[in-house]
């Protein structure tokens, strides 16, 4: 069966194997398992051992591949494989959630890809790797995959033939980040904070080549001879800024290289990555909810960033949403990206205040929190000989400053099938949650909140990640909110 024939017709044709270059692949992950004896045969030295070494990996591996074949049958993929054991997987079609493409840089140089095939509610052992087959024949299956899956969806029945099954639609492209949006990603994301973290210890360096500050003060200012003064703490401290940043951008345009967010018929999907290229696809029904992330940075550049919570599998990770989180975006686009993964969910309503029981607990809460980092301030500059009456009670005011942003934050709305909330100060965090996909909910409130009567209502949705909330709302409302969620009406 050619690979063309693959787009049209999922059956037929027989069973087929992987790329001649599978061996070679099988073999890299055998010596990654193996690399400890690898160690001790190299080690040895001796020409006979590593060249029967190599002839036994490639003899086990070439075994391996003659022995792995898959096939497009009616209604299901099967795959066959092992050389004492062997293991027979079909996965129907209806059961399949996700086909990705993932090519390494050996894989791009060498013109092969990884087709991985995820099924509904599968642990790992029900994932199906095709490693490796040519980019065009991958890309073919791929194709024929989702067409069986939509026609199997779509009710179509067992022995109907490819003519009979939907056809995918054209992709249509949603957004595309340029390399300037993906390094502004980075700098202003969660990855610089790691690499601030990374960066921490290596600036003991400073210790171990004392000369490194005059060394950068002399390729700036010539004239400066010593590193203690004020030009050189600017050069340092602009050198520093400009690695920190440069790595966050780096990081990001790694991972994050061409990001391209598409529809493709019932499926939402997503490319990105500049050494490893990576294509994942979410069926739009496992989309359970949507988040819209704001830190401080991002709000004052009026930006934003789309975090995705599919249905889990079995095994409870949900790599899926981190796979197809939206990087960054402007804030302008949000309620149009928005609407394509939740028809009727855009624009975002006007969200309603909590009442002003809940901003006396919040500014009560980020007073008390400052009050222990605020005395121990006192005491150390008490014993010091400093004021520190002042510096305290300005660490208290900002507690409650805090604590009024945090009330600011807080919001809700209901409305077109949809439950809105929303929370956070650094990180303000829009939560926006079809009511149908809700499993199940529930009203809790701690001592303090009943005292003021207020409580939190929790939303249960299929698969990982945390759960959504509306924070700090009057008992009242709360419980009427559990009604529509419960009763799944606006």
């Amino acid at each position: 069966m050619r690979s063309e024939d693959l787009a049209v017709a999922p059956g037929g044709g027989g069973p087929r194997r992987l790329h001649v270059l599978s061996p070679a692949f099988f073999a890299g992950k055998h010596v990654r398992r193996l690399w400890p004896l690898a160690l001790v045969v190299l080690a040895r030295r001796q020409l006979w051992l590593i060249v029967a070494a190599v002839l036994v990996l490639l003899a086990v591996t070439t075994l391996e591949w003659l022995r792995r074949t898959y096939e497009l049958e009616a209604g299901a993929l099967r795959l066959e494989e092992g050389v004492l054991e062997r293991k027979r997987r079909v996965v129907p079609f209806d059961r399949i959630q996700q086909v990705d493409l993932v090519r390494k840089p050996l894989h791009r140089l060498l013109g092969v890809a990884t087709l991985r095939v995820e099924t509904a509610g599968g642990g790992g052992s029900a994932e199906v790797d095709l490693d490796v087959v040519a980019l065009a024949e991958a890309q073919a299956l791929r194709s024929s995959l989702l067409k069986a899956k939509a026609a199997a969806a779509g009710g179509a029945e067992a022995g109907e033939g490819a003519e009979a099954a939907a056809e995918v639609p054209a992709e249509r492209a949603l957004l595309r980040l340029s390399l300037g949006e993906v390094m502004l990603a980075g700098i202003t994301g969660t990855r610089a904070a790691a690499v601030l973290a990374v960066l921490g210890p290596l600036s003991q360096l400073t210790d171990t080549f004392p000369n490194l500050s005059e060394w950068l003060l002399r390729r700036f200012n010539p004239e400066a001879v010593t590193p203690t003064t004020p030009a050189a703490v600017v050069v340092l401290v602009v050198f520093a800024l400009v690695v920190w940043l440069g790595l966050a951008a780096a990081s990001s345009v790694v991972t994050d290289y061409g990001f391209t967010l598409a529809r493709l018929g019932g499926d939402l999907v997503v490319r990105r990555g500049l050494l490893e290229r990576r294509e994942a696809v979410l069926p739009m029904a496992r989309l359970q909810v949507v988040r819209v992330d704001e830190s401080l940075l991002r709000r004052a550049l009026g930006l934003a960033s789309i975090r995705i919570q599919s249905a889990g599998r079995a095994g409870g990770e949900d790599r899926t949403a981190s796979r197809l989180a939206v990087p960054i975006l402007p804030r302008s686009e949000v309620n149009r990206v928005l609407g394509e993964l939740l028809q009727g969910a855009a624009p975002v309503p006007r969200l309603l205040a909590p009442p002003p029981a809940a901003r006396r607990r919040t500014v009560r809460r980020g007073v008390i929190w400052t009050v222990p980092p605020a005395a121990g301030v006192a005491i150390a500059l008490w014993v010091l000989s400093r004021p520190a009456t002042p510096l305290a009670l300005l660490l208290v005011a900002l507690g409650g400053l805090g604590g009024l942003a945090a009330y600011r934050s807080l919001g809700h709305a209901r409305g077109g099938g949809f439950l809105y909330a929303r929370q956070g100060v650094a990180i303000r965090v829009t939560t926006v949650v079809p009511v149908a996909k809700a499993q199940s909910g529930s009203v809790r409130s701690s001592l303090f909140q009943r005292r003021a009567g207020l409580a939190t209502l929790h939303v249960d949705i299929a698969g990982g990640g945390p759960t959504p909330k509306v924070v700090d709302e009057a008992e009242g409302k709360a419980e009427e909110l559990l009604q529509v969620v419960l009763d799944r009406s606006s």
